[in-house]
């Protein structure tokens, strides 16, 4: 069992304000048009959403007419 703290022992303790930080992305997933020759690249903080979107990226290709397609990929965030 717990020991309850005392108003003063409460008193005595000190907290501290942790600074905001940025969280950086871990990965950046890159899709790339190639007809277009256009690209976009967006960062993302969880690896399995980057697999996820690349997943939809794929499914997409199979339904652009022939000669257009979506390329998806997975690298190191900045």
């Amino acid at each position: 069992m717990k020991k309850m703290l005392s108003v003063a022992e409460l008193d005595s303790q000190t907290a501290l304000e942790l600074p905001e930080r940025k969280m950086l992305a871990l990965v950046n997933v890159t899709i790339f048009n190639v007809l277009n020759n256009l690209s976009i690249t967006i960062p993302v903080k969880n690896n399995n959403v980057a697999v996820q979107v690349c997943a939809v990226v794929e499914a997409l290709t199979t339904i652009l007419t022939p000669g257009e397609s979506l390329t998806c990929t997975i690298g190191q965030g900045q």
